[in-house]
C-alpha cells in the first residue's frame, strides 16, 4: 500500500492491522514501513495489582541481601560533565 493510500484510508488500516493483518507501506515504490500490532504490551494496571497480590512475601533477609548487591555494584558516573 502506498503512502498516500495509508494516509487516505487510515482507519481501515488500523482495522485491518486489529484484526491480525501486517501492512507495508511504500513510497516511490520502495517499502518505507510496517504497520503491525504491538508484539509484546505492558500489563494492564488490573493485571499487575493480581500479581502483586499474589506474589510470595519477600523473607525476613530481603533487606540484607539487597544491601549486599548493592555493596558489589559501583556508584553510577555522572552523565552530565561539568
Amino acid at each position: 500500500m502506498t503512502a498516500t493510500e495509508a494516509a487516505r484510508s487510515f482507519s481501515d488500516v488500523l482495522n485491518r492491522v486489529a484484526a491480525g493483518e501486517e501492512i507495508e507501506v511504500t513510497r516511490a515504490g520502495a517499502r518505507v514501513a510496517t504497520i503491525a500490532r504491538p508484539k509484546a504490551g505492558l500489563l494492564s494496571a488490573e493485571r499487575f495489582r493480581e500479581l502483586i497480590a499474589t506474589a510470595p512475601a519477600p523473607d525476613d533477609e530481603l533487606a540484607d541481601d539487597m544491601r549486599a548487591l548493592r555493596n558489589t555494584v559501583a556508584a553510577p558516573e555522572p552523565s552530565w560533565l561539568s
